[in-house]
C-alpha cells in the first residue's frame, strides 16, 4: 500500500507541542463567553454530523444566554458547500486565519482533494498557533492527520473510515470510541457522537446537570461518557451471545489481510468444524466461508472508496490471491465490478 501525502511520516515523527498541554484547561479557567467556534465544511461533510455538533450550543444559548456560543461556518473559497445527502449549506464566509476563535473543526467528506485537503491543514496549524483547541466532526482526522497534530494523541473518526484510514497512516492508531479529548485535540466518530462530544464540553464549562438539561431539549437521551465503541457489539450484529459464535466472528473480522483456515479457526473457537458451520447458517444465514467472504469483500469496497490503491493492493489487503479472484467475488457479491464502483485502478 501506498503512503500518504504531504510529507505525513516526516510530521509524524517529528511533531510535539511543549506547553500546550494545559490549553483547554487554561480556555475553561478564563471564564470569556462567548466560546467562538468556526467550522470548515469540506464537500461531502456529513449534515448529520454537523448539525449534531451546532444544535447543542444553540440549545445551551437557548437555556441560559450566560452560557452563551457562538460559531460560524467557513468553506475554502465562501461559496456554499455541498453535503453528502446532496443538499447545499450557505457559509458565512471564507477562511479568515486571522480571526481568533477558541475551537477551530473541520467537517469534510470523502470528496476532498489534496489541494482542498492541504488548504484545510495550513488553516487548522494556524488556528492552532494562535492558542484554539482543535478537532474534526465525523469527517476530517484525515486532515488533522495531514498537520501533524494527532501525533500521540488518542483520536477518533466514524469506524467505515477506518480502513482507509490506517493505510494511508499506519503510525497512527484511532481509537474506537464515539469521541476524544486529549488535551487541545477533539475529535468524534460522527453522526450523533458529535452531540455527545458537545454535551461533554457544556458538562465541563457548565456542570453535568446543566449538560442534562440541554440533553433533554436535543431529545437526546442522557450523556455517553466517550468511551463506548461506535458500532454495535459483535453479539449484537449476530443477534447471539453463543460465546464460540462470537469468537469465531472476532477472529475473522481481526484477520482480513491473511485469512484463517476454518478448521484452525474452529478450533480457536472451541468448536467442531461442524458445529461452527451450524453456528454460522443459524445465526446469519451463510456459512463460515461465506461470512469470512463477505467481511473481507466489505473492506475491499471501503479501501476502494477511500483509498487510490490498484486493485491488486487492495485485493491483497483484503486476503484475495489475486485481483482476478478479488474482482469475480465483488461483482457477485455488489452487482458491479471494482473499476466500475469507483473507477478504481486495476
Amino acid at each position: 500500500m501506498k503512503d500518504s501525502t504531504f510529507e505525513y511520516e516526516a510530521r509524524h515523527r517529528s511533531s510535539s507541542q511543549p506547553g500546550l498541554e494545559g490549553r483547554a484547561t487554561r480556555l475553561r479557567a478564563s471564564n470569556t463567553y462567548p466560546r467562538t467556534f468556526s467550522f470548515l465544511l469540506l464537500p461531502g461533510a456529513s449534515m448529520l454530523s454537523f448539525t449534531a455538533a451546532i444544535e447543542p450550543l444553540r440549545m445551551a444559548r437557548k437555556l441560559d444566554t450566560k452560557a452563551a456560543y457562538s460559531w460560524q461556518a467557513v468553506s475554502l473559497d465562501g461559496e456554499p458547500v455541498a453535503f453528502s445527502n446532496g443538499m447545499f449549506m450557505t457559509v458565512d464566509g471564507a477562511l479568515d486565519a486571522t480571526r481568533p476563535v477558541d475551537f477551530a473543526l473541520i467537517a469534510a467528506g470523502g470528496a476532498v482533494g489534496r489541494d482542498m485537503q492541504k488548504q484545510a491543514a495550513q488553516w487548522i496549524r494556524s488556528r492552532h498557533r494562535h492558542g484554539a483547541c482543535v478537532g474534526s466532526v465525523g469527517g476530517g482526522a484525515e486532515v488533522l492527520a495531514q498537520t501533524g497534530l494527532l501525533t500521540d494523541r488518542d483520536f477518533t473518526l466514524h469506524w467505515e473510515d477506518r480502513p482507509g484510514f490506517v493505510e494511508r497512516f499506519p503510525l497512527l492508531s484511532p481509537k474506537e470510541r464515539l469521541f476524544c479529548w486529549d488535551r487541545d485535540m477533539f475529535t468524534c466518530a460522527g453522526g450523533a457522537a458529535a452531540t455527545d462530544m458537545m454535551l461533554h464540553l457544556i458538562a465541563q464549562d457548565f456542570g453535568r446537570g446543566f449538560s442534562l438539561a440541554v440533553a433533554d431539549l436535543c431529545v437526546h437521551y442522557g450523556q455517553r461518557s466517550g468511551q463506548e465503541r461506535p458500532q454495535s457489539s459483535i453479539s449484537a450484529t449476530l443477534g447471539s451471545r453463543n460465546p464460540h459464535l462470537i469468537m469465531a466472528a472476532r477472529l475473522m473480522s481481526e484477520n482480513l489481510e491473511e485469512p484463517i483456515r476454518l478448521d484452525v479457526l474452529a478450533d480457536l473457537a472451541g468448536v467442531s468444524r461442524r458445529q461452527m458451520e451450524r453456528l454460522f447458517r443459524s445465526h446469519t444465514d451463510r456459512s463460515p466461508a461465506e461470512y469470512y467472504r463477505d467481511l473481507r469483500l466489505g473492506l475491499g469496497r471501503q479501501l476502494l472508496r477511500d483509498t487510490d490503491d490498484r486493485i491488486i493492493d487492495i485485493a491483497t489487503a483484503c486476503g484475495f490471491s489475486n485481483a482476478t479472484t478479488f474482482s469475480r467475488s465483488f461483482q457477485r457479491k455488489f452487482g458491479v465490478g471494482p473499476v466500475q464502483s469507483t473507477g478504481a485502478r486495476a
